[in-house]
């Protein structure tokens, strides 16, 4: 009987660790989709046809991951660095670099961070495992909406 025990309590106990580790990607995946849907919103209400408006656009989603309001990520206690921006004129063909910024009206924030892990180590030695989330908005007369 202890020694079923023994094994089942070991079981268990690397059960519980996985969920921790689980959980916790889940709740940095879950904040930096908050972060990529407010930066897609952001990023695309500046588009306005001209140039200018792509680099105010990148602006704007990055001003959402600085200063004293920043979001984070890991329950808010890291700032959100790995962020690429692109853009569309038709949902299929993204560009980090448009060369023409006539007719772009959508946007697409993605967001990376490296979650770090405890008990999956023993899967993987990294003591980290990367996160990724996106948004996408469009943005249609004066109005923006996510579509991703």
């Amino acid at each position: 009987m202890l020694i079923a025990t023994c094994i089942a309590l070991t079981v268990l106990l690397a059960l519980a660790g996985f969920a921790v580790d689980i959980g916790r990607m889940y709740v940095i995946k879950s904040e930096l989709q908050a972060y990529t849907d407010a930066a897609a919103l952001s990023a695309v209400l500046e588009l306005n046809g001209a140039e200018p408006g792509i680099s105010q656009a990148r602006q704007a989603a990055k001003r959402l991951a600085m200063g004293p309001n920043a979001m984070r990520w890991d329950m808010g206690t890291e700032p959100i660095t790995n962020v690429t921006a692109s853009f569309s004129a038709d949902n299929k063909t993204w560009q980090e670099r448009p060369k023409e910024a006539g007719g772009l009206r959508f946007a697409r924030i993605v967001a990376s961070e490296p979650a770090p892990v405890i008990f999956l180590r023993v899967f993987q030695p990294s003591t980290s495992i990367n996160v990724a989330a996106s948004g996408v908005a469009v943005k249609s007369g004066g109005t923006a909406r996510l579509i991703q």
